[in-house]
Order: C-alpha cells, then structure tokens, then sequence
C-alpha cells in the first residue's frame, strides 16, 4: 500500500521518459557501471565534456575490459551485469545494493506504439527474474504508481518480500540486526522522479519503528 505524506506529490508524473534533449544526469544512465557513472559524473562537474574519455563514457564495457575493471575492486563491477538496454529503452529508477560487488537493480521503460511497457533487470538475469504487478501503461507512471510497481516487484521463491526496496532492507536487517545499515544497505536513484528518495527516507522512519523491538532484543 502506498503511503500518503504531506510533502510528497504522488500525483506527479513526468510528461516523457523521452525528452528530445537528455539532461547530463540522463545522458549518465545510460552507463551501465555504477562506479563510471560516479566517476564520469565528477568529471563532468570539475572539467566538463571534454574531459570525458571514452572508456568511461561507454554505455556497456567489452567481456574482456570489464574482468581488467574488475581486478582494481570487485565493488566497480556493479551495474556492469545488467542486460543491455534494448532499442529505445531509458532506465527511469536504479537502486544499489551495498554488497560485495555493488549489485544493482534497474527499472525500465520501452515506448511502442503508444503503450509504454517496464521491466525490472538484475545482474544475474540468467538465475533471477523479476514479477511485476503490472508491465505497462498509457502514459508515465505517477510517483505512486511507480511505488505501487517497485513494491510488487519480487523475485519468485524470495524468502524476502515487500518489493525491491523493503525487501532488500528486510536482507539487510537478517543479517546484522541493526535497522540502520539495513537501509543504509539500499541506495534509490531516479532521474525523472525527484521525490522518489524521499518517498523511501520517509517510508523507512516507519519501517524502523515496526523493527525496532528486535533490534533492542539484539542489542541486550
């Protein structure tokens, strides 16, 4: 169930996923490393375009680039696994996972026709795939529509439920009990749906609250 809050507008949507000029954060998306994003990201705040080289500009590395990537730290090996992106699909939420090998999780969009389909990809999409309550819609999702997917979005057999983000705070609590990192375990990025962040900071106050009598069992 979607929460209501007085700051956040879930009425909003985005008019396009497809603006004729991508903004810099849009043209960074489409980099499928999480590492390069954060690095092209502050190169182009200190030096600009020009100071972007090719490598890390690159939507996807080659097989053999990415295992060299690799070997500098396994965590910059994160969002190198996705799928590619198909014919015209933008990527409109990308959520971190704070494991071993930055694990990332991303939420698609593909216009045909005038349908606008979604899907939701992980690293590992040969062992995993994702079921959404619902893959398409005329125009934008509303942020609470698009809160309504993420939260029933689960992988089959999960022994986690709650959908993409509760879910992996639900992981994260499993394994060290404290309520902080659990959350501190996800990260949520959306570059067409600003409050989207603060949906989930706000939402996780609660969560805290429902899991805060077993994190005091823990500490005693």
């Amino acid at each position: 169930m979607v929460q209501k809050y007085p700051n956040i507008d879930l009425s909003y949507h985005p008019q396009t996923y497809w603006p004729v000029s991508l903004t810099q954060e849009q043209l960074i998306s489409r980099i499928k490393g999480d590492a390069r994003q954060k690095i092209a990201r502050r190169i182009l705040q200190t030096e600009g375009f020009p100071g972007l080289d090719e490598f890390l500009a690159r939507e996807e590395l080659s097989i053999k680039e990415r295992e060299i990537w690799g070997r500098i730290h396994p965590n910059f090996l994160g969002g190198e696994f996705l799928p590619a992106m198909l014919d015209g699909e933008v990527e409109i939420v990308r959520i971190g996972l704070e494991s071993t090998t930055n694990d990332q999780i991303s939420v698609r969009a593909c216009k045909k026709d005038k349908i606008i389909s979604y899907r939701v990809v992980g690293e590992y999409e040969e062992e995993m795939s994702y079921e959404l309550p619902f893959d398409h819609s005329e125009m934008p999702l509303t942020l609470g529509e698009l809160v309504q997917l993420m939260d029933g979005t689960n992988l089959p057999d999960d022994i986690f439920s709650g959908g993409l983000v509760v879910a992996n705070w639900e992981c994260g609590f499993e394994g060290n009990s404290d309520v902080e990192e659990a959350i501190g375990f996800v990260t949520i990025k959306s570059n067409f749906y600003s409050q989207l962040n603060e949906y989930y900071e706000t939402f996780s106050e609660t969560w805290k609250e429902e899991h805060k009598f077993d994190d005091d069992d823990d500490d005693e």
